[in-house]
């Protein structure tokens, strides 16, 4: 559609470079990378016709740049975005790998392990505490991290304590007595927080008998 109905008719000739990359820049968030390399080839080759096709179907006047100058144009626009589309692709693949890597370590401490994000949800916990509040992960994954471990404070006196721990930027470590809401005595934790910006999260170990 981009290269026979939008492109002949767009008199700026950036449409095929810039709808392809968007489509390549989607890709890279959810495909693997060699996925990638491949569609950016079939691409290269679709535009590279649609730059043909639009120069030679395209009267030439003087006002304008030459037809080929938009070709390395459009071109180099477009090999950009495939090289960006690429990097993230990889990127994201290697990060998935790390942290795939990383839970499966956690998953087998003895110590029960928790993440959560900044807007306070639980985004991982390993099979230890699992059997430490005798729930299934289904049940955790996606609840807030102060109801599950703060039930005993008040629910704004626990979320402001909760932001000031992520605004802490030196990763330290915080000993802090938390109350689950599945328990009947308080249990120590250690809290710190990892990671920049939307990435950053809180992870807490559990201290268990």
């Amino acid at each position: 559609m981009v290269v026979f109905v939008i492109d002949p008719l767009d008199p700026s000739t950036l449409s095929t470079p810039f709808c392809l990359g968007l489509i390549l820049m989607g890709l890279s968030f959810r495909q693997k990378g060699w996925v990638v390399v491949i569609v950016s080839m079939i691409y290269c080759v679709l535009v590279i016709y649609a730059m043909i096709y639009f120069i030679e179907n395209q009267p030439l006047q003087t006002s304008q740049p030459h037809p080929w100058f938009w070709f390395f144009q459009r071109f180099g626009t477009f090999l950009l975005l495939c090289i960006m589309a690429i990097y993230l692709s990889y990127y994201r693949e290697d990060t998935q790998q790390n942290l795939t890597h990383i839970q499966g370590i956690l998953s087998k401490l003895p110590a029960p392990v928790v993440i959560s994000d900044a807007a306070g949800y639980i985004t991982y916990v390993n099979e230890t505490l699992c059997t430490f509040l005798d729930q299934p992960a289904a049940r955790l994954l996606g609840k807030r991290y102060v109801d599950l471990f703060m039930s005993q404070t008040q629910e704004g006196k626990a979320m402001r304590y909760y932001i000031e721990l992520f605004s802490d930027q030196s990763n330290s470590v915080h000993e802090v007595e938390l109350r689950t809401s599945v328990g009947s005595s308080n249990t120590i934790g250690f809290l710190t927080c990892m990671g920049l910006g939307a990435s950053r999260s809180m992870i807490t170990v559990l201290q268990s008998d």
